[in-house]
Protein backbone atom coordinates (compact mmCIF):
# COMPACT_ATOMS: atom_id res chain seq x y z
CA UNK A 1 0.00 0.00 0.00
CA UNK A 2 1.44 3.52 -0.47
CA UNK A 3 1.64 5.45 2.36
CA UNK A 4 -0.21 8.79 2.70
CA UNK A 5 1.36 11.61 4.04
CA UNK A 6 0.22 15.25 3.84
CA UNK A 7 2.34 18.49 3.29
CA UNK A 8 0.46 21.70 2.37
CA UNK A 9 2.99 24.19 1.09
CA UNK A 10 1.74 27.21 3.01
CA UNK A 11 3.72 29.66 5.07
CA UNK A 12 1.58 29.64 8.10
CA UNK A 13 -0.75 26.93 9.41
CA UNK A 14 -2.41 26.63 12.75
CA UNK A 15 -3.79 24.18 15.24
CA UNK A 16 -6.37 24.96 17.38
CA UNK A 17 -6.67 23.15 20.53
CA UNK A 18 -9.07 23.03 23.49
CA UNK A 19 -8.24 22.99 26.84
CA UNK A 20 -9.89 23.11 30.05
CA UNK A 21 -9.42 25.88 32.74
CA UNK A 22 -11.24 26.18 35.81
CA UNK A 23 -14.05 23.85 34.40
CA UNK A 24 -14.25 25.96 31.47
CA UNK A 25 -13.83 25.07 27.79
CA UNK A 26 -10.71 27.55 26.21
CA UNK A 27 -10.03 27.80 22.46
CA UNK A 28 -5.97 28.30 22.13
CA UNK A 29 -4.44 28.88 18.96
CA UNK A 30 -0.60 27.45 18.63
CA UNK A 31 1.70 28.26 16.08
CA UNK A 32 3.06 24.42 15.91
CA UNK A 33 1.50 23.15 12.37
CA UNK A 34 -1.15 20.85 12.44
CA UNK A 35 1.42 18.49 10.03
CA UNK A 36 4.35 19.02 12.22
CA UNK A 37 6.40 19.86 9.01
CA UNK A 38 8.37 23.14 9.21
CA UNK A 39 8.87 25.62 6.25
CA UNK A 40 11.88 23.97 5.36
CA UNK A 41 10.03 20.85 5.23
CA UNK A 42 7.85 22.23 3.04
CA UNK A 43 10.49 24.04 1.00
CA UNK A 44 12.37 20.63 0.65
CA UNK A 45 9.51 18.70 -0.25
CA UNK A 46 8.58 21.25 -3.08
CA UNK A 47 12.33 20.89 -4.43
CA UNK A 48 11.83 17.35 -4.89
CA UNK A 49 8.57 17.58 -6.48
CA UNK A 50 9.28 20.23 -8.86
CA UNK A 51 12.40 17.84 -9.82
CA UNK A 52 10.73 14.97 -9.75
CA UNK A 53 7.34 16.83 -12.30
CA UNK A 54 10.79 17.15 -14.68
CA UNK A 55 12.48 13.72 -14.76
CA UNK A 56 11.16 11.93 -17.78
CA UNK A 57 11.92 8.67 -16.42
CA UNK A 58 9.41 9.89 -13.51
CA UNK A 59 6.91 11.41 -15.69
CA UNK A 60 6.23 7.79 -17.26
CA UNK A 61 6.07 6.31 -13.80
CA UNK A 62 3.42 8.90 -12.25
CA UNK A 63 1.72 8.21 -15.65
CA UNK A 64 1.33 4.49 -15.48
CA UNK A 65 0.38 4.86 -11.78
CA UNK A 66 -2.48 7.37 -12.53
CA UNK A 67 -3.31 5.20 -15.46
CA UNK A 68 -2.98 1.31 -13.85
CA UNK A 69 -3.88 2.39 -9.99
CA UNK A 70 -6.74 4.96 -10.52
CA UNK A 71 -9.55 3.36 -8.08
CA UNK A 72 -6.84 3.09 -5.57
CA UNK A 73 -6.06 6.30 -5.97
CA UNK A 74 -9.24 7.57 -5.93
CA UNK A 75 -9.76 6.08 -2.54
CA UNK A 76 -6.82 6.75 -1.43
CA UNK A 77 -7.19 10.49 -1.90
CA UNK A 78 -9.79 10.50 0.77
CA UNK A 79 -7.29 10.49 3.51
CA UNK A 80 -6.52 13.28 5.24
CA UNK A 81 -3.88 15.27 3.57
CA UNK A 82 -2.25 15.98 6.49
CA UNK A 83 -1.03 12.07 6.85
CA UNK A 84 -0.20 12.46 2.99
CA UNK A 85 1.85 15.36 4.10
CA UNK A 86 3.55 13.70 7.48
CA UNK A 87 4.23 10.37 5.00
CA UNK A 88 5.91 13.15 2.23
CA UNK A 89 8.61 14.80 4.91
CA UNK A 90 8.87 10.95 6.73
CA UNK A 91 9.80 9.42 3.21
CA UNK A 92 12.13 12.96 2.44
CA UNK A 93 13.65 12.67 6.17
CA UNK A 94 14.77 8.83 5.24
CA UNK A 95 15.81 9.73 1.44
CA UNK A 96 18.01 12.10 3.82
CA UNK A 97 19.38 9.72 5.95
CA UNK A 98 20.73 7.29 3.09
CA UNK A 99 23.87 9.04 2.37
CA UNK A 100 25.59 8.49 6.29
CA UNK A 101 23.85 5.37 6.86
CA UNK A 102 25.30 3.85 3.67
CA UNK A 103 28.95 5.10 4.22
CA UNK A 104 29.80 1.87 4.84
CA UNK A 105 27.50 -0.15 2.75
CA UNK A 106 28.28 -3.82 5.19
CA UNK A 107 27.79 -2.09 8.13
CA UNK A 108 24.18 -0.66 6.56
CA UNK A 109 23.24 -4.35 5.28
CA UNK A 110 24.17 -5.69 9.10
CA UNK A 111 21.89 -2.66 10.92
CA UNK A 112 19.28 -3.21 8.39
CA UNK A 113 19.26 -6.76 8.62
CA UNK A 114 19.46 -6.59 12.82
CA UNK A 115 16.41 -4.78 12.09
CA UNK A 116 14.57 -6.73 10.24
CA UNK A 117 14.31 -4.44 7.25
CA UNK A 118 15.64 -6.54 5.00
CA UNK A 119 13.08 -9.51 3.27
CA UNK A 120 14.28 -12.79 3.34
CA UNK A 121 14.31 -13.60 0.00
CA UNK A 122 16.87 -10.71 -1.15
CA UNK A 123 19.07 -11.21 1.41
CA UNK A 124 21.90 -13.24 0.14
CA UNK A 125 22.14 -11.15 -3.29
CA UNK A 126 22.69 -8.00 -0.92
CA UNK A 127 25.43 -9.81 1.30
CA UNK A 128 26.98 -10.40 -2.31
CA UNK A 129 26.53 -6.90 -2.97
CA UNK A 130 25.46 -4.26 -0.72
CA UNK A 131 25.75 -1.47 -3.12
CA UNK A 132 23.14 -3.16 -4.30
CA UNK A 133 21.11 -2.61 -1.18
CA UNK A 134 22.00 1.10 -1.20
CA UNK A 135 20.61 1.47 -4.91
CA UNK A 136 17.20 -0.96 -4.35
CA UNK A 137 16.70 1.64 -0.66
CA UNK A 138 16.53 4.65 -2.62
CA UNK A 139 15.00 3.14 -5.48
CA UNK A 140 11.83 2.60 -2.89
CA UNK A 141 11.93 5.52 -0.89
CA UNK A 142 11.71 7.63 -3.87
CA UNK A 143 8.94 5.71 -5.52
CA UNK A 144 7.05 5.98 -1.94
CA UNK A 145 7.73 9.84 -2.50
CA UNK A 146 6.55 9.53 -5.49
CA UNK A 147 3.47 7.56 -5.14
CA UNK A 148 2.40 9.81 -2.36
CA UNK A 149 2.69 13.04 -4.36
CA UNK A 150 0.41 11.67 -6.82
CA UNK A 151 -1.88 10.50 -4.24
CA UNK A 152 -1.75 13.84 -2.75
CA UNK A 153 -1.89 15.67 -6.09
CA UNK A 154 1.36 17.23 -6.41
CA UNK A 155 2.42 15.75 -9.17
Amino acid sequence: LILIAICAFANAQFGVTKEAEAGEAAAEVSDEPVTGLTEKDAHDIKAVIDAAGEDPETIKLIAALKEENSEELTDLRKMPMEDILNGLKQTLDEMKVLDFLFKDPKKALEAMEAENLIPEQHLQKYKKDPALLEEDTRKALYFRFVSLAVVGEYL
